[in-house]
C-alpha cells in the first residue's frame, strides 16, 4: 500500500493558482462591464449623430449660398430654394415663418423668413432676386429629414439666375464648403460659448470633439442670435 502524503496548500504554488484565478473570476465581468458602457456610449453617439461633410450626403446638382440657403433652376424657369442640409443639422427642429407672400418682389439679401425653435430665431434671406411664385405649406418633419426634397421652402422666378449664382456653391466644391463651414462652426463655438455658458459645451460636442447633429437645439437665444449674425448672415 502506497504511503499517503499530505501537502499543504499554502507551502506550494497552489495558493498562487487559485489567486490567479480569483483574480481572473473579478477581472472578467468588470471587463464585460466596462464594455458594455462602451457599447451603450457608441450606440448613443450613433443616434445622436455625429455632424460632418459625409454625413450630410449634399447633392452636387444644386447651389449653395454662403447664407445656407439652396436653389435648383427647375426647366419650367422656376428656381426652388431651401434650407442647407448643414444648417438643417445644426439647429434641428424649427418652424419656418414666411414674411413675404406669393406675388411679392424679393431682392438677393433680403429677409425673406425667420427660422424659429421656441423663442429663438434666425433670419433667412433670398439668395436670388426675383418673384416668389409659391410658398408650399412647410412642415417641419419634411424640412427636417428631407432639406432637399420635400423640405423646400418657396418658388421664385429669378431675374439674374447667372449673374447671381456665379459665386454659389456647384459640385464638388458644395462639398469643400461644407467641410470649410463646419470648421468654421467650431470657431464660432469656441469664440462664442465663453461669452455665454462655457458649461453648455459638452451639449454641442461628441467624444473626441466632435460636433453633435442639432447641437444649437440646447443652446441659448443669446447664442443663436450670434449664429445669426456671425455664420448665417455674415
Amino acid at each position: 500500500m502506497e504511503e499517503f502524503h499530505y501537502y499543504n496548500m499554502f507551502e506550494t504554488k497552489g495558493f498562487e493558482y487559485i489567486l490567479t484565478i480569483v483574480f481572473f473570476a473579478l477581472l472578467i465581468p468588470f471587463w464585460m462591464i466596462l464594455n458594455k458602457k462602451r457599447r451603450i456610449s457608441h450606440q448613443l453617439q450613433k443616434a445622436a449623430g455625429v455632424l460632418n461633410a459625409k454625413r450630410l450626403a449634399l447633392p452636387q446638382g444644386v447651389y449653395h449660398s454662403p447664407g445656407h440657403t439652396w436653389m435648383h433652376l427647375l426647366k419650367s424657369g422656376k428656381a426652388r430654394v431651401g434650407l442647407s442640409g448643414l444648417l438643417v443639422k445644426i439647429t434641428g427642429n424649427v418652424q419656418i415663418i414666411p414674411l413675404k407672400a406669393a406675388g411679392d418682389m424679393t431682392q438677393k439679401g433680403e429677409i425673406i423668413a425667420v427660422l424659429k425653435q421656441n423663442d429663438k430665431t434666425i433670419n433667412i434671406v433670398s439668395p436670388l432676386t426675383g418673384k416668389i411664385l409659391h410658398y408650399p405649406e412647410i412642415d417641419s418633419e419634411n424640412l427636417l429629414t428631407d432639406p432637399y426634397g420635400k423640405g423646400w421652402l418657396m418658388e421664385i422666378e429669378p431675374t439674374a439666375w447667372i449673374v447671381e449664382t456665379q459665386a454659389y456653391f456647384l459640385a464638388d466644391k458644395v462639398t469643400h464648403w461644407a467641410e470649410k463651414e463646419i470648421v468654421r462652426f467650431k470657431d464660432f463655438l469656441a469664440e462664442t460659448m465663453p461669452k455665454h455658458d462655457s458649461s453648455l459645451a459638452a451639449h454641442t460636442l461628441q467624444d473626441g470633439g466632435e460636433l453633435r447633429e442639432y447641437c444649437l437645439t440646447d443652446l441659448s437665444k443669446e447664442v443663436w442670435a450670434d449664429f445669426d449674425v456671425l455664420f448665417v448672415n455674415v
